[in-house]
């Protein structure tokens, strides 16, 4: 059947209503629990630190971008409402399963190795408690893992800090990734 003179049109839905209902201000709910939330903030902290801008930054806005941190906009919660609400993959059960086996300090041995462990009472460490510097080789570690599940967990874990991260827009006194990353939107959303 031939429609002459009539364009056809697309449509591509990203959520049914029930996707719509558990919406809160745009934001999905986060049902992590306490522990989980603090293993995911360790974690969205080690791929996203807060450093140095460096000395050649001409711009005020482009240090607050440096010195701002994954937990300081807010990503651990965005991205656990994410895990929690809109991740519909089998496999998302080993997520929360790791997080809170990081919340613990055999979990972490168990995940992590000796890398956790410290050299001063109490030895054994959960993730949460590992230096910042130690959390980075131990994540660096994930990446070159024997085991095919860690470095999914690495991947998938890092895919999604990056994406709630860099996709979130500027919220009253935040800066605009997008405009520090030099894609300046046409509309900003205060």
């Amino acid at each position: 059947m031939e429609n002459r003179g009539q364009e056809e049109h697309t449509l591509i839905e990203l959520g049914g209503f029930e996707d719509r209902q558990r919406l809160i201000n745009g934001v999905y709910l986060n049902k992590l629990s306490v522990r989980e939330m603090e293993s995911l903030v360790a974690i969205s902290d080690t791929f996203l630190p807060s450093v140095e801008a460096p000395p050649d930054a001409v711009h005020g806005y482009v240090d607050k971008f440096y010195r701002t941190s994954a937990s300081m906009a807010g990503t651990p919660n965005l991205l656990g409402g994410l895990i929690t609400e809109r991740l519909k993959h089998p496999k998302v059960w080993l997520i929360r399963v790791t997080l809170w086996l990081l919340s613990t300090w055999i979990g972490t041995f168990i995940i992590c190795g000796f890398a956790s462990m410290s050299s001063h009472f109490p030895y054994f460490q959960s993730f949460p408690q590992v230096a910042p510097h130690k959390r980075q080789d131990i994540v660096l570690s994930w990446s070159i893992s024997y085991f095919s599940l860690i470095r999914m967990l690495f991947r998938s874990l890092k895919l999604l800090t990056l994406l709630v991260f860099f996709s979130q827009v500027k919220l009253k006194g935040c800066v605009s990734y997008q405009y520090v990353l030099g894609s300046y939107p046409k509309v900003v959303f205060d």
